[in-house]
C-alpha cells in the first residue's frame, strides 16, 4: 500500500503538465489533493485527466475526467466522472457515484448512491433521491420538487420526461 502511495504520487507531480500559450486555458493532466484547499494549487486549478483525494480533494476550478477520493470529492465542476464516499459539485455533466451524491446547480447525467440531491434535472438512482425536475427516478423515496408528483414511492418522473425537446424549446420561450 505505501509503495502504492508513493507510486501515485510521484506520477501526479511527473503528470502535472500545464498547458500555456497564450490563449489556451491552464490545466494539468493530473492532480492529487489532501484537503479542500491542499495543495494550495488545487484550489483554482482545472484538471483534464485525472484528480485524487488522499483522504479529500477539491477546488473551484473544473475536473473533465475523472474525480477520485478516498471520503470527499469537492469539485465544482465535473465533466465525467465523480467517485467517492461522498461527491460535491455545483455542476455535473456525467455522473457522480459514492453514498451521498449532492449537486447544487444542473446535473447533465446520473447519480448513483444511497442519498443523491440534485438542484435541476439529472437521472437519479438510490435508496432516497431529492430533485427539482429531476428526469427520472428510482429508489424508496422520491421527492421531485417541480416533477409530475412531488413525492413518490420507487419511482418518480420530471415535468418534462415525456416532452419532445422541440415541446419544451418552444414552451421556454
Amino acid at each position: 500500500m505505501k509503495k502504492l502511495l508513493i507510486a501515485i504520487f510521484v506520477l501526479s507531480i511527473g503528470l502535472s503538465v500545464v498547458a500555456d500559450c497564450g490563449k489556451c486555458e491552464k490545466y494539468n493532466a493530473m492532480d492529487l489533493g489532501i484537503w479542500f484547499g491542499l495543495p494550495e494549487s488545487m484550489e483554482e486549478q482545472n484538471v483534464r485527466g485525472l484528480r485524487i483525494g488522499f483522504p479529500v480533494s477539491g477546488g473551484h476550478g473544473y475536473v473533465s475526467g475523472l474525480e477520485l477520493a478516498l471520503f470527499c470529492a469537492g469539485t465544482e465542476d465535473i465533466r465525467g466522472l465523480q467517485l467517492s464516499l461522498v461527491a460535491l459539485a455545483d455542476k455535473v455533466s456525467g455522473a457522480q457515484i459514492s453514498l451521498v451524491n449532492m449537486c447544487d446547480g444542473r446535473i447533465k447525467g446520473s447519480q448513483f448512491g444511497v442519498v443523491n440531491y440534485a438542484g435541476k434535472s439529472g437521472w437519479q438512482f438510490g435508496l432516497m433521491n431529492s430533485g427539482n425536475n429531476a428526469k427520472f427516478q428510482l429508489g424508496l423515496i422520491n421527492m421531485n420538487e417541480n416533477g409530475l408528483w412531488p413525492f413518490m414511492l420507487f419511482v418518480n418522473f420530471g415535468r418534462d420526461s415525456f416532452k419532445s425537446s422541440e415541446t419544451i424549446r418552444t414552451e421556454g420561450k
